[in-house]
């Protein structure tokens, strides 16, 4: 079973993914730490999602903590580039919401880090498949 975290609860976090794993993949993926730098939205999502998910308000806490093999980004998109080179230098997996990052400074240092861990990241666009957007 792979182990995953989640940072950014708002609706994208939290719908896309939070409820959808625990409800449709809890058989192969355990949720296990919800960061968000608003704590009380976190602590939502997490009682939305109606399973038990530790919410952390340290990043860097959660990670070393939990020991994810996933990390979820769904934070603002200026800051998708910290928490993808703080997940890949921890041995994790990301898959983040898009745009991957803001600029090609950032995006370098991404693709550096992915290349010296051996870690993947995936970046994903969700609404695309979101049934009530397809009918438009």
């Amino acid at each position: 079973m792979k182990k995953c975290v989640l940072v950014g609860t708002g609706a994208r976090g939290t719908n896309s993914y939070v409820e959808p794993i625990t409800k449709d993949f809890a058989d192969s993926v355990k949720m296990v730490g919800l960061y968000d730098i608003n704590h009380l939205r976190a602590e939502a999502s997490a009682r939305m999602a109606s399973y038990d998910i530790p919410v952390f308000t340290d990043w860097d806490k959660m990670i070393r903590h939990t020991k994810p093999d996933i990390a979820i980004i769904c934070s603002s998109d200026a800051t998708h580039h910290t928490y993808i080179i703080s997940a890949l230098n921890a041995g994790c997996d990301v898959i983040c919401e898009k745009p991957l990052t803001t600029d090609e400074e950032k995006l370098c240092a991404i693709c550096e880090t992915e290349k010296r861990t051996g870690k993947k990241v995936t970046v994903t666009f969700n609404c695309r498949f979101m049934p009530p957007l397809c009918a438009l």
